[in-house]
């Protein structure tokens, strides 16, 4: 048996990166190098060496005969060395002594090859070579062409389509993002030694782990810890994976083909983990309560067997849950072979979509057989110039996202695939992720070598995600669907055959359990092909190798191998019926709230099902983060720092209009127009204002974010309803990809903003929040994700219109395990209160009302407040604000605010960085003196802030854009180092307010 023995080379080897071009001196810096890291991109390096505002100057310098290389020296004994790579984008050459011993032209084919080194020291280089080095065939044409890519070879390539497309802050891939490891090997797997040689094998890859510490060998809690081997290295994550019977026990399977086992065989040992993240006391558990099982396995018993797979069976496993529905259980895998241990991390968890009729259609997911709202984002990227970011803060990002009530995490097929770092944080902190297979909206070429190199790449991509249990969907792309039917294209060209037919078949033979959707969009018929495919090849695979036998040993194999079924495509009707990219079939991008302007109602009107993108908005950052990025409150007021918002705003390539022009569709209708009012329900016209009452671009980004904050809540509370068939929602995007107003529900440097508070409101596991049913009364929605019924009292205040407060009054309520109850605010004393004035019978009497969720023991488990008649308010008086800053807890801040009249849209303007804060400073370009929160400067020009911006020390509030009635004490907590500077320069805003400073008593 082929073994590897001993560590990676690689591992601790120091890189320099060089730049090959014609137009360059001999003396040029990136001609001698540049201190790189692998895995790492050029663009990163770039920004390491030279800082932000070199990089894309550079990138775009790029000509026909630029190259990247990657250079190291090593000393080795020599011999074969097993060198793998989850990717290097995109034409690339391995090169040992300058000798080229393996070439590849695809970003995402995994690296397996055997290359025997010379003893001694020895440079290995990585050549990045340009795309056009690499001929593309010009025939048969594309079908359809997309407005996003200009290139049409780049349906040939496979190579990540984000630096083709115009979007901010979108910079090419370039280099080794998937990593490089060499292991020397106990024999070639060919036999065969050259020097230097390389063999290749057409097998899933090992994942180069991003961070030397990304999985601890052993487990604190361990009673063999200190036996434990000297040397310990991670398992291949295609080696092992988890799987539930359908009799509810567990089986963990782990491949020992990479493993070097001896005569004395191996020992196989798994135990549960504590969760890495807090959970409910009751879901918690330690090593010795799960217990351990333990399986031996002789080098004999395998032979016998004719397997290199030992499953061990695992009785009654504590499963594995997304965010809020209970724990993320997760098993620690050992493998012990000789003085060496390989470890692993699986989670037992099963997922599957829900049977569809002509009365339930979409996609509708259930997580251990219980059903899911799925709601999220579109993954973005942890840090705008590498895909394999810093582990920390890809988990600092992930964390804010789940900190905003998301369960998913979408990778799209305009990206790059994600390091294991990023899966081992979703499965820790409960996000299940969908990942798109890297095709964008492109006519695949219908191509045998083409089709198969693709399923090469899928096969290996799906074996390594099979152990991740946060995985749960894998799709064929992004829009490859819906491109040609946006095209006008015939309905016979909408679904190429490698979507229905390769995509599926190969990942359900790479082992995944993923359900498995076509593209995204498409619709239910190419969901039950993609199904129908997926179960057939689960059958042809039911007894796979080293399946247990009724004493737990391993049996043989009943199949020795596997050829993809051919499905019955359905025959496209002459008319057809309905379309790919109908909101309520199959899986959508829905963007007519957004995009197309439609009104809020339009979410619950069509239908939505499954939308996989939507809530595409500008969102401009808080001003704290606008003042560090663009040294003002109003970027659009000064010609200096106009071109450099503009640049960021988020657009589409070819649009003659930006999102920016979309949330101002909304902001007028809220709070501008007369009639216009998504809410629809001022009976009373609210008077319309002149477009010239906006002075200054700070007060329509306040209006911004006032909005996005109301939009993104309203949206989500409606799709989360019962009464509603959504089952699942992503917002475009994560986080924006460069400073000022992007797509995403974080800023570029990872903060939250307002669309991030509404989302939250709506999202958490247990919260609370007001539907406006029209003539219907004013429904209050609470919601509970646990595993457990939540006794509870709802508080409604009401605030009338003549000033003050209504006596509070409390429902008990009970809302059952992963379930909903309605409560009628307007019913809620036994009497009638049209509190949204929908009737409009004489003058409104009712202005706000707020639902606070208590537990038993009087804590705020959530809160919501609804303001009567929508969010506008004509000449709106001070609310006369107060605030204070208040424990939370042994050692946490909030700020406690209270207001005399109705304060809506309050939020707390914090420092973005605390050395500076507190201090006086000048604003830019005026020479006066503010108050304003200080912070240190950020060199931004049209580039990104720097991508450590936000660290976990750093100050954020967990609660914004909140309304206060007369009376009312809210109390929004802050997270991070809370300094006695912080609490200085911390400051209160409403709209239409001034800043209010924040006392210390």
């Amino acid at each position: 048996m082929t073994g590897l023995s001993g560590a990676d080379v690689l591992e601790r080897a120091t890189w320099i990166l060089c730049r090959s071009d014609p137009t360059q001196g001999p003396g040029d810096t990136l001609a001698l190098g540049i201190p790189a890291r692998v895995p790492g991109t050029v663009s990163g390096a770039l920004r390491d060496a030279l800082g932000e505002e070199a990089v894309d100057a550079v990138l775009a310098a790029d000509g026909p005969e630029t190259f990247w290389e990657y250079r190291t020296r090593v000393t080795t004994v020599g011999g074969p060395h097993l060198f793998v790579s989850t990717g290097v984008a995109t034409v690339s050459e391995l090169m040992v002594d300058g000798e080229t011993v393996h070439a590849c032209d695809s970003a995402f084919a995994p690296w397996d090859v055997t290359v025997t080194l010379p003893p001694g020291e020895c440079e290995i280089a990585l050549r990045v070579l340009p795309l056009s080095s690499v001929a593309v065939p010009r025939k048969p044409r594309a079908r359809w062409l997309s407005p996003l890519v200009s290139d049409r070879s780049l349906r040939w390539r496979r190579t990540p389509l984000v630096g083709a497309i115009d979007w901010p802050g979108a910079r090419p891939v370039v280099g080794p993002w998937g990593g490089l490891a060499a292991t020397p090997v106990t024999s070639s797997p060919d036999g065969a030694t050259h020097s230097p040689s390389a063999s290749r094998r057409d097998s899933s890859p090992l994942l180069v782990p991003s961070s030397p510490a990304a999985l601890p060998p052993v487990s604190p809690d361990d009673d063999d810890a200190a036996a434990a081997p000297a040397r310990s290295r991670p398992l291949p994550p295609s080696a092992v994976r988890a799987r539930v019977t359908q009799d509810v026990h567990g089986v963990v399977a782990v491949d020992l083909a990479e493993i070097a086992v001896g005569a004395e065989g191996c020992r196989v040992l798994v135990e549960p983990l504590r969760p890495a993240e807090d959970d409910p006391p009751a879901q918690r558990v330690t090593a010795s309560e799960g217990g351990a099982v333990e399986r031996v396995v002789s080098a004999a018993e395998l032979a016998a067997a004719g397997t290199t797979t030992v499953e061990v069976p695992v009785a009654d496993p504590l499963l594995w849950w997304p965010h809020g529905m209970g724990a993320q259980q997760l098993y620690c895998v050992r493998v012990r072979a000789g003085d060496e241990e390989l470890h692993a991390r699986v989670g037992f968890r099963t997922v599957i979509a829900e049977p569809r009729d002509a009365t339930h259609r979409g996609l509708a997911l259930r997580v251990n057989g219980v059903p899911v709202f799925a709601r999220g984002t579109v993954w973005t990227g942890a840090d705008p110039y590498e895909v394999a970011a810093d582990p920390c803060r890809i988990r600092r990002m992930l964390r804010r996202l789940r900190d905003a009530g998301a369960t998913m995490v979408r990778i799209p097929g305009t990206s790059c695939y994600e390091t294991e770092d990023f899966h081992r944080a979703c499965d820790e902190l409960g996000l299940m992720v969908w990942q798109d297979v890297d095709l964008g909206p492109l006519d695949p070429p219908d191509d045998p070598a083409w089709r198969a190199g693709l399923r090469h790449e899928v096969r290996a991509l799906a074996a390594r995600l099979a152990g991740h249990p946060s995985t749960v969907v894998i799709s064929g792309g992004t829009e490859v669907i819906q491109a040609p039917v946006l095209a006008g294209r015939p309905a016979e060209q909408w679904t190429p055959d490698v979507l229905l037919r390769d995509i599926p078949a190969t990942v359900a033979e790479a082992g995944s359990d993923a359900v498995v959707v076509p593209s995204s969009p498409c619709s239910d018929a190419h969901l039950d092909v993609a199904q129908a495919v997926v179960e057939r090849v689960r059958a042809v695979l039911a007894l796979p190798r080293g399946v247990c036998d009724e004493n737990g040993g391993p049996s043989g194999d009943a199949h020795d191998s596997f050829v993809p079924p051919t499905p019955a495509t359905p025959a496209a009707p002459a008319v057809p019926q309905g379309s790919p990219v109908d909101a309520a079939d199959g899986v959508c991008h829905y963007f007519g709230v957004g995009a197309y302007g439609r009104s809020l109602e339009d979410t619950v009107t069509r239908g939505v099902r499954f939308a996989a993108e939507s809530l595409a908005f500008a969102v401009p950052p808080e001003p704290a983060v606008v003042r560090a990025q663009f040294g003002t409150d109003a970027p659009l007021d000064g010609e200096e720092t106009e071109a450099a918002w503009r640049a960021g705003l988020a657009h589409d390539p070819g649009a003659d209009w930006t999102f920016a022009d979309t949330t101002s569709t909304y902001v007028h209708r809220l709070f501008l127009d007369r009639d216009s009012d998504p809410d629809a329900s001022l009976a009373v016209p609210a008077r319309p204002v002149p477009e010239d009452s906006i002075r200054g671009h700070a007060r329509r980004l306040e209006l911004e974010r006032a909005t996005l904050a109301h939009v993104f809540q309203r949206t989500f509370a409606q799709w989360r309803s019962s009464d509603s068939p959504c089952r699942g929602a992503l917002v475009l995007s994560a986080a924006s990809t460069a400073p000022g107003a992007g797509w995403g529900v974080l800023d570029v440097t990872g903060r939250p903003t307002a669309a991030w508070y509404g989302m939250r409101r709506a999202c958490a596991p247990v919260a609370v929040s007001f539907v406006p049913a029209g003539g219907d009364g004013l429904p209050v929605h609470v919601w509970n994700d646990r595993a457990r019924t939540l006794e509870a009292t709802l508080r409604l205040t009401v605030a009338t219109v003549r000033g003050g407060s209504q006596p509070a009054v409390d429902v008990p309520v009970t809302v059952p395990a992963h379930g909903e109850t309605v409560v009628r605010a307007d019913l809620a004393d036994g009497t009638f209160r049209d509190l949204d004035n929908a009737y409009g019978f004489g003058d409104r009497e009712y202005d706000a009302v707020s639902a606070v969720l208590l537990d038993s023991h009087g804590r705020v488990l959530a809160r919501d407040a609804h303001l009567s008649g929508g969010p506008r308010r004509n000449d709106a008086a001070d609310p006369g604000l107060s605030a204070r800053w208040v424990r939370t807890g042994s050692d946490g801040w909030g700020v406690a605010v209270t207001a005399e009249g109705l304060a809506r849209f309050l939020a707390l303007d914090l420092p973005v960085r605390a050395g500076g804060a507190g201090a006086a400073r000048t604003a830019p370009g005026t020479g006066a003196v503010t108050d304003q929160p200080a912070v240190d400067r950020v060199d931004t020009g049209t580039t990104a802030v720097t991508a450590d911006a936000w660290q976990e020390r750093d100050p954020v509030a967990e609660d914004g854009y909140v309304h206060v009635l007369p009376g009312e004490i809210v109390v929004l907590p802050v997270g991070g180092e809370v300094t006695g500077s912080v609490r200085a320069a911390t400051r209160v805003r409403a709209l239409g307010t001034d800043p209010v400073a924040v006392s210390e008593n």
